[in-house]
């Protein structure tokens, strides 16, 4: 059987890694995208910033005419400025919606695009956060991640007759370089408050991200998962 590719974004990030590593052991081929010059871990990589759509378009076309046509795509990347309401600039909103809502919308697009055009079934995977259904104080992200939720569940019925099949992850508090940035006191109170008493693993979300792809979950579509030890 011929290996599928995934494309990871943000997979330069903790848990894009992980998902990468994830999807390799499973028998796909990886290939990760993000903004830096060069990628991380054992895998293809392109450089493309996702708030770029002629950027976007190209970077795929040219992972598929070296790779083969993208039958999986996860929607990892993300950022987070921490500010609170009141300091929120519209530059710090736009820059939000346009890498975690923007670019999951317009990367699906492209890819579904090309999965109907070839005939082919595929699997989508959006990361999105469990504040994307509880809120928290920082409100632009969570809108966002908000976003992410609705959009899956909105196009698993227009995907779904090609054979598409699109869901989405809500982690938690997981230990990566964003949470980090946290003071440590806050952490150990946000991990106070989760019924496991601890952040997750980028491995964790990873092997709910290899689950969502593969075969085991092959009657699930428009569905959001929470991953997050028990934080809501």
């Amino acid at each position: 059987m011929t290996k599928q590719v995934a494309v990871v974004t943000g997979s330069n990030g903790d848990m894009g890694q992980a998902i990468c590593a994830s999807l390799k052991e499973d028998g796909y081929i990886p290939v990760g995208i993000d903004r830096g010059d060069s990628g991380r871990g054992e895998f293809a990589y392109k450089q493309c910033d996702l708030t770029k759509l002629d950027q976007l378009t190209k970077t795929l076309a040219d992972i598929e005419k070296t790779h083969g046509l993208i039958r999986v795509l996860v929607n990892n990347a993300g950022i987070w400025n921490g500010k609170q309401f009141f300091d929120i600039t519209p530059e710090d909103y736009n820059l939000t919606f346009e890498v975690n809502a923007r670019g999951t919308f317009f990367a699906t697009q492209l890819v579904a695009k090309r999965l109907i055009e070839a005939e082919q079934g595929g699997s989508i995977v959006n990361i999105a956060s469990v504040v994307g259904r509880t809120g928290c104080p920082i409100p632009d992200y969570a809108g966002s991640k908000a976003a992410i939720i609705l959009f899956t569940r909105s196009l698993a019925k227009t995907l779904g007759p090609s054979g598409i099949r699109i869901n989405a992850i809500a982690p938690g508090t997981v230990d990566t370089a964003m949470s980090r940035r946290l003071p440590a006191d806050r952490r150990a109170e946000i991990h106070a408050g989760i019924a496991l008493r601890r952040a997750g693993e980028p491995r964790e979300i990873a092997e709910a991200v290899s689950f969502l792809v593969g075969p085991r979950s092959s009657y699930m579509t428009g569905a959001t998962i929470d991953v997050n030890g028990g934080m809501w």
